[in-house]
């Protein structure tokens, strides 16, 4: 496959640069956070998250970055070098998957690395990343940010923001302070959050014991918050926590609606814009990593919440690299696309406007890669393509089989490792549907105040989850449910287990009563 020509070094290339005659240009640095999902690490199946960090300006004087693998592998991670250790090391990625025992070293140590200098904070996540994300958030607001050199008070910081009730301090008259409130006025500085884009984030961590955290719903510290929703995912140990902001919300349903922060004192904070909007397919479909990784040259529902979400960070001035667009099979065959468009902005006023608000979040930004995630954001044949790739269902059975012309050319060992995987597959279906069916403990934070939680332990039988009044839906979901079943169906190895190819596509997501389609928004 190849791939347009990169442009010429930022430098020499003032074409691509948007700013204003006698414009102040500030350098900021942005301090950036992936925090990744649940077992999730650089591997065969790569989640949105490594993708996202490989697209990012590395320059140290404009970005420091950082990846987490997620909650359920070791953060300090080594090659086992004997079976014990390695035992080991499984036993203790189980454990931790079931009860989230490392969720703290997580938040800790994402909240090390924001100690280094810094102007504005990017904060991505998935799944129990995303979760992370949220917290360290909520942990910002609660403690603030200790000064660089102080890692030693981070464990005293991070017990004090999780407890569960807010023990005073003093109290004179009228007047009190809580610990919180007096360890980030004595020790800390006040630090906001500038973006924080997550992937269907889950309302708590540990399979077996569900964890939760104060703040993990909403911040008012943040300025720009997105969630990318999976409109299929019908298991119950992955419910989606929304937005909830400090304030109890009469109807938070407005996804897409932006709402004032509150500060300590009666300060205003600036108002948070959120964006919540949902995609076809299972969880790992919409944040990644559901299937091995081909180097993104296969189309992949997860590509369409990875340009939707790069698209809003850009705007709010998260930096690109621009070879590593230019490069990628996600967003390089849209740079030609751009530098056309680029030529031509009054053929493109949504275009320009966008650039103006990417411009004024960032006066340093790249116009060309900016206009470049704009397109790959739009409707295109290969957002097209990507609306139809395959998406799975861990509560079903059914697994086709192949073709018997593919069979024949199979060796033995080839069939082997095919029949184990089905096996595999089915053993793990008949674990998560468990899940499903025996009474298990459910936290999720409420809508109807800040900080309060819904604990359940009624079984979930495998329902889908339950929509807001008025969802955001992508553009590509109407795409794949106006798909005829035979369109689905001719879709190289779509839909092993999702019976598509006969029914065509529903989603399995539930509207509330006297809720349908007609209260539903198709959005970009």
């Amino acid at each position: 496959m190849s791939f347009p020509t990169p442009p010429p070094p930022l430098e020499t290339a003032p074409s691509y640069i948007r700013c204003a005659p006698g414009s102040k240009r500030v350098s900021r640095r942005r301090i950036c956070l992936f925090l990744d999902g649940t077992g999730n690490s650089f591997g065969s199946n790569i989640t949105n998250l490594p993708i996202l960090f490989s697209l990012a300006n590395e320059d140290p004087t404009k970005a420091l970055l950082y990846y987490q693998a997620g909650v359920g592998e070791t953060i300090a991670t080594h090659e086992a070098g004997w079976m014990p250790s390695k035992i080991y090391q499984k036993v203790s990625q189980i454990i931790d998957e079931g009860i989230a025992y490392s969720l703290g070293d997580h938040i800790c140590k994402g909240y090390k690395f924001l100690m280094d200098p810094g102007d504005e904070v990017f904060l991505f996540g998935f799944s129990r990343g995303a979760f992370t994300a949220r917290a360290l958030a909520g942990m910002l607001e609660a403690v603030g940010l200790l000064p660089a050199g102080n890692e030693e008070t981070i464990p005293l910081a991070f017990s004090i923001y999780k407890r569960k009730t807010e023990t005073i301090l003093f109290q004179s008259g009228e007047q009190k302070e809580t610990v919180a409130q007096g360890f980030k006025r004595t020790f800390s500085r006040e630090i906001e959050v500038h973006f924080v884009g997550v992937w269907d984030t889950v309302s708590s961590v540990g399979s077996i014991i569900p964890r939760t955290l104060p703040f993990a719903s909403g911040s008012s510290w943040i300025h720009h918050f997105r969630q990318a929703f999976a409109l299929d995912e019908r298991r119950a140990r992955y419910t989606p926590q929304h937005w909830i902001g400090p304030a109890a919300q009469a109807d938070r349903d407005h996804s897409a609606d932006a709402q004032p922060g509150h500060g300590h004192g009666g300060d205003e904070r600036p108002v948070t814009t959120v964006k919540e909007v949902y995609f076809a397919g299972a969880h790992s479909n919409v944040g990644g990593g559901e299937f091995p990784y081909d180097g993104d040259h296969s189309p992949a529902l997860s590509h369409l919440s990875l340009k939707w979400m790069v698209r809003e960070a850009v705007e709010a001035g998260f930096e690109l690299d621009t070879y590593s667009v230019s490069t990628s099979p996600i967003f390089g065959p849209f740079v030609d696309k751009a530098r056309e468009a680029l030529r031509s902005l009054d053929k493109y006023p949504d275009l320009d406007a966008y650039l103006d608000r990417t411009m004024e979040n960032n006066p340093e930004a790249n116009e060309l890669m900016a206009a470049t995630v704009y397109l790959a954001a739009r409707p295109s044949p290969q957002s097209t393509a990507d609306a139809l790739a395959p998406r799975a269902d861990h509560l079903s059975f059914a697994i086709e089989e192949k073709p018997e012309e593919v069979k024949d050319k199979l060796s033995f060992g080839a069939r082997l490792a095919d029949f184990y995987a089905r096996i595999s597959a089915r053993a793990m279906t008949s674990f998560w549907w468990l899940l499903e069916i025996l009474p298990t403990i459910k936290v999720a934070q409420r809508a109807d105040a800040h900080g309060k939680k819904k604990v359940s332990f009624w079984p979930n039988f495998g329902r889908g989850r339950i929509l807001p009044s008025h969802p955001n839906f992508h553009y590509s979901v109407l795409e794949r449910m106006s798909a005829a079943p035979a369109k689905l169906a001719s879709e190289p190895g779509n839909n092993e287990n999702v019976p598509e190819g006969s029914q065509g596509y529903k989603p399995h997501a539930r509207f509330r009563e006297g809720r349908g389609m007609k209260d539903v928004r198709f959005v970009e």
